[in-house]
């Protein structure tokens, strides 16, 4: 069984405009359960891009946020685009700040240093201003494990 355990780092700045270490409880709470990942196509329709003669593209690079309050697994769309990963789909995404919001639907391949989760229809959505490549959403999360322990700012999940 593939586990992935984490201790949230995160530094800011001071009132005085120093640099400091955020203790890793208010590191967790504040930027949330993030993991390094790459991202490109997902396995089948990379196996259709071969097919066809052409290239799957290298992945992208960053953080993803594991989202329990997210259905959907995301990918941002400047990501997606940077990728070339085929539109599949449109669809609809709400938030707590607004609703019906249209989105392109994408086949996604999310690998973390320990698991590959294959997304075969991952949301876009504009991640890049929250440092973000994508959200591990539920739709994922139905397969794992995942605990959050804000007492030492620490998060586990394993498949």
């Amino acid at each position: 069984m593939p586990i992935l355990h984490s201790q949230v780092v995160l530094q800011t700045k001071g009132p005085d405009g120093k640099t400091i270490i955020l203790p890793p409880q208010a590191a967790l709470q504040q930027r949330g359960p993030i993991v390094q990942v790459s991202v490109t196509i997902e396995q089948n329709a990379g196996k259709a891009l071969v097919a066809q003669g052409k290239a799957v593209p290298p992945p992208q690079v960053g953080f993803a946020l594991i989202d329990t309050g997210a259905s959907n697994s995301c990918i941002d769309e400047q990501a997606a685009q940077k990728l070339g990963l085929p539109v599949i789909d449109q669809g609809f995404m709400l938030s707590a700040t607004h609703e019906k919001v249209a989105c392109n639907i994408y086949p996604v391949l999310i690998t973390t240093p320990i698991m590959n989760f294959n997304v075969p229809r991952a949301m876009g959505a504009s991640l890049a201003a929250h440092g973000l490549v994508a959200i591990v959403g539920r739709d994922v999360l139905q397969r794992c494990n995942f605990f959050y322990n804000g007492l030492t700012g620490e998060f586990t999940l394993s498949v």
